[in-house]
């Protein structure tokens, strides 16, 4: 996982007991906020800019657990202050890499590797809260290290790994798998 620079700020997914994420002055080091832990376990995305309704969110994405004790979230927070804004906890991963790709009209769409698939969500402003809601999954879209692209209005991606050799794969926005390459090249 990377930092992300924004404004006058380091932000950090530290991902701990203490601190999920973690905003430090960029040139002091002193801390400006930091969140509570993170809903789920530690995965190694890096904390995104995304635009929601014209307004900048920080989104993170956190791990479920093996066992099932605990779900991951994709969660977006103000990147000013460090609150959580909205969450969405329908989509799991328990090794997640990829960052969100933005799909554009408040749409985020979320993917992993390890038979986790893909999620294309909507979060809608409602005066001053958020709602999601998923518009659309896919158990045969799961990109596992790279974001997924968007290009056109369909979505592309390696979604190989040790288990699963799909290898380069076109998916339309409302999940319909339109080729894949397989293992031709693998």
């Amino acid at each position: 996982q990377n930092p992300l620079i924004y404004k006058n700020m380091v932000i950090a997914a530290s991902q701990t007991e203490e601190a999920g994420l973690v905003a430090y002055d960029k040139k002091s080091g002193d801390i400006i906020w930091k969140t509570p832990k993170l809903t789920g376990s530690a995965g190694y995305v890096s904390p995104a800019i995304v635009k929601i309704s014209g307004e900048d969110h920080l989104v993170m994405v956190s791990a479920s657990s093996r066992d099932g004790s605990s779900k991951g979230a994709v969660s977006g927070f103000n990147p000013e202050k460090g609150t959580q804004l909205w969450s969405y906890e329908g989509w799991q991963c328990v090794i997640p890499v990829p960052n969100v790709t933005e799909i554009g009209n408040n749409q985020l769409f979320v993917t992993g590797g390890y038979r986790a698939g893909g999620a294309l969500i909507q979060v809608e402003k409602n005066g001053s809260s958020y709602t999601v809601k998923e518009i659309m999954t896919s158990s045969k879209f799961g990109t596992h290290v790279h974001p997924a692209i968007l290009y056109k209005g369909h979505l592309y991606g390696h979604c190989s790994n040790n288990e699963v050799q799909d290898g380069f794969v076109c998916m339309d926005l409302e999940g319909n798998i339109k080729w894949e390459t397989g293992r031709k090249p693998g």
